[in-house]
């Protein structure tokens, strides 16, 4: 082997391009031939020191690891790196199809020289990639023009976003160091740039439309989804930076109490089984009843001429009770739209029967009120986790109550009566759930406070803390025992919002501009895609784990690479993946993929 130097230069400019090759002399009928074994970029070495790279590319790659002579510490860098290159490219050279246990190919090897390295995660990404196979990704790609290189990134991003959530320098250096992706596509990930990442992002922004028409079409088939019930329901998320270039950057009251950031809300329409049917970006401080109309104008959208016709007949939306505005239910009766919510208000008469069971520890009764039923129900559950709230509450705002009057009779704290009910109105502002319940008493003499006091009644609070509410519905065909478990499907996406900000990276967002704020929450939402239909299989087959517990027993499962140096001399290379577990196989099973990601690969030199 040598290393020969490539000069090019540009005809329309002085520039000159350097670049260097491996070549390696072989003999053949027709007289000795050179071959390119593979391009090195350019190197950064002196030119006397490039026969030492060659030759210790050969020597390593033929098994020689050890020498007598020691090379400069970057030279023995550089040769280790490319003759594991090497060895990679004549692996996968060769043919992938499994030897039959007749063909049986023994070796005399040195098991003391065994080696393995190049070991890569196989498994998260072998399920991610199977169910994008599954809902139809590829075809759809190939279907908008991309190219193989844009599809195979669009995978990547994605898969990405499922198995390892991260910004796109982290994602470009899982690619190239730790997953082994690339090599269930068949290409490789080892020379992308940021740059190719994000130009595939916007690809896939610019034909979002079309891609959530096409997955909810797509897994209406696959999975027979009957679209009867429409849940829908609003999350936000915050910025890491300012966002200042971000029109839809606002402040306002954040879920995760992290209102001292500029917001973005993501609101998601779902079915009953949590399947994606739309998603849309709105203000951070956008008001929640107001956005329904948005969702309900999506789900009536007309078909455009690449698909079909995605309209559901007659649904019943699930919405939860900062949505269900008296405006919103008129919108949805306009619309023709069915509907289970909470109620903001209730019947003024409530009837005296008894209440029935629905569930363990779950009581309602029905109440028709016009063409509506209200249904009353009572959740001991909700009771114990309420009078817990209002009991924490109360404590605390106690305890504040109690050291502003001990502070009456002591030196340096505050005494003056103004001063005095300023901080009681600032300590009614932070407990709002008890405050009712307070009647505060200051006693005043020459403009000083002398005494604080109070007592508590629970039924001055603003409503009763005893685990009730009311569901309202135009569903005057179904019983009490039918409308509760709708209602509790809302569970569906606060599950969702939950996999997107904790599993899948939602939150915080990094990104400064619109273009990238809006690709970091689409491919979030895409990664769920393939989430929701890896969790629908492993629930129908029994497995109700979280996809944090599934990710981790599936890293285990690796590819990796494997030198034995045989008797006579020479190196025997095998690419071969790991044997599954046994749990790896039930969730390969119940997702009816394969064990055996990559099959193996040798060659001998």
């Amino acid at each position: 082997m040598f290393i020969r130097e490539i000069k090019k230069q540009n005809p329309n400019s002085d520039k000159v391009f350097t670049s260097h090759r491996l070549v390696e002399s072989i003999r053949t009928p027709r007289g000795p031939r050179q071959t390119v074994l593979m391009n090195l970029g350019k190197l950064d070495l002196p030119e006397e020191q490039w026969k030492q790279l060659a030759n210790r590319i050969e020597e390593i790659v033929h098994g020689e690891s050890q020498r007598l002579i020691q090379l400069p510490q970057e030279v023995e860098a550089l040769a280790e790196h490319f003759a594991q290159l090497l060895s990679r490219r004549r692996l996968a050279e060769r043919s992938q199809e499994p030897s039959s246990k007749k063909d049986q190919d023994f070796y005399r090897v040195d098991v003391n020289g065994i080696a393995s390295c190049e070991t890569k995660s196989i498994g998260p990404e072998h399920v991610g990639l199977e169910a994008m196979r599954g809902l139809g990704f590829f075809d759809l790609f190939a279907r908008l023009g991309f190219t193989q290189t844009q599809s195979n990134l669009a995978a990547l991003l994605i898969v990405g976003r499922l198995v390892h959530p991260s910004s796109e320098r982290e994602l470009r250096r899982y690619a190239t160091e730790q997953s082994g992706l690339d090599e269930l596509l068949q290409t490789s990930f080892s020379r992308i740039g940021h740059n190719a990442l994000y130009r595939s992002s916007d690809l896939l922004l610019d034909n979002k439309e079309t891609i959530e028409r096409f997955l909810r079409q797509r897994s209406k088939e696959v999975f027979s989804l009957k679209e009867t019930i429409i849940l829908y329901d609003l999350t936000n998320t915050y910025f890491a930076g300012e966002a200042l270039a971000y029109e839809k950057a606002k402040r306002g009251k954040s879920k995760q109490k992290r209102s001292d950031r500029p917001l973005v809300t993501l609101g998601l329409v779902l079915d009953e089984q949590g399947f994606l049917k739309q998603s849309h970006i709105l203000e951070g401080n956008v008001s929640e009843p107001s956005t329904l109309v948005h969702m309900v104008r999506g789900i009536h959208e007309k078909s455009t001429e690449q698909m079909p016709p995605l309209l559901v007949t007659t649904p019943t939306v699930v919405v939860d009770a900062g949505i269900a505005s008296k405006d919103n239910i008129d919108l949805l009766k306009d619309e023709g739209f069915s509907y289970i919510v909470v109620s903001r208000s209730h019947p003024e008469q409530l009837p005296i029967e008894e209440f029935i069971e629905i569930k363990e520890g779950i009581k309602a009764k029905s109440i028709r009120q016009g063409d509506e039923l209200f249904l009353y129900c009572l959740s001991e559950r909700r009771m114990h986790k309420e009078k817990a709230m209002v009991s924490k509450a109360r404590g605390r705002m106690q305890r504040e109550l109690t050291e502003l009057a001990e502070g009456l009779h002591k030196k340096g704290c505050v005494k003056a009566y103004p001063k005095v009910l300023e901080r009681i109105g600032r300590i009614r502002q932070r407990y709002p759930r008890v405050s009712k319940g307070f009647a505060i008493t200051v006693k005043e003499h020459e403009g000083k406070a002398t005494q604080l006091t109070w007592h508590f009644d629970e039924t001055k609070l603003s409503k009763p803390y005893d685990g009730s509410y009311f569901l309202r519905t135009n569903r005057d065909d179904l019983s009490p025992q039918q409308i509760w478990p709708l209602y509790v499907m809302l569970t569906s996406v606060e599950d969702a919002f939950r996999c997107l900000k904790s599993e899948l990276g939602l939150r915080p967002i990094h990104h400064s501009t619109p273009q990238r704020i809006e690709t970091h929450l689409f491919i979030s939402v895409l990664a769920y895609h393939l989430l929701n239909s890896i969790q629908y299989h492993l629930q129908s087959s029994g497995l109700k784990h979280r996809w944090q517990t599934i990710r981790a027993w599936l890293q285990t499962h690796q590819v990796l690479s494997t030198t034995l140096p045989k008797e006579d001399g020479g190196m025997i290379h095998l690419r071969y993946c790991t044997t599954p577990t046994a749990t790896q196989r039930q969730i390969y099973q119940a997702l009816g993929i394969t064990s055996i990601p990559l099959k193996r690969k040798k060659f001998v030199t």
